[in-house]
C-alpha cells in the first residue's frame, strides 16, 4: 500500500475506538492493504480514506454500534444484492456490526468497480 505521512495518524485513529469498531477497522484495512496496494490510506475528516491518484475512493467511519465504509463515488456501483445504503447523489456505504459481517468477496467487487470508475 502506498502509505501516506498519515498513517501514523490513522493508526492512532484506530487505538483509540471502542474494541468492537477496532476490530472491523483493523480487518478492514489489512484486506484493503493486501488486495489493494495501490491505495493511498489518510486521515481527512478525522477518518482513514483510501484514494487512488488523488482522487479520493474510499472512507471508514466509526459509530457507537458499527462501521461504515463510504464508497464515495458509489451510486453507479452494480449492486445486485442491495447491499449499498443511501440515498444521496453519490455516496453509497456497506455496514458492519461485527467482523463476522466482512465479506471479502463482496467488498472487492464494489472496490474494483469504483477503482475502474475513477481511472
Amino acid at each position: 500500500m502506498a502509505r501516506s505521512n498519515s498513517t501514523s495518524n490513522v493508526d492512532l485513529y484506530q487505538s483509540e475506538l471502542p474494541q468492537q469498531q477496532k476490530k472491523i477497522v483493523r480487518r478492514l484495512r489489512a484486506f484493503i492493504a493486501r488486495r489493494y496496494p495501490e491505495l493511498t490510506e489518510s486521515l481527512k475528516w478525522h477518518v482513514p480514506v483510501y484514494s487512488l491518484s488523488g482522487k479520493n475512493l474510499l472512507g471508514l467511519q466509526d459509530f457507537a454500534a458499527h462501521v461504515n465504509l463510504n464508497f464515495f463515488r458509489g451510486a453507479p456501483l452494480h449492486d445486485a444484492g442491495g447491499i449499498l445504503v443511501g440515498s444521496g447523489k453519490l455516496v453509497r456505504h456497506v455496514t458492519f456490526r461485527s467482523v463476522a459481517d466482512i465479506d471479502c468477496g463482496i467488498l472487492k467487487e464494489f472496490i474494483n468497480q469504483a477503482i475502474v470508475r475513477v481511472r
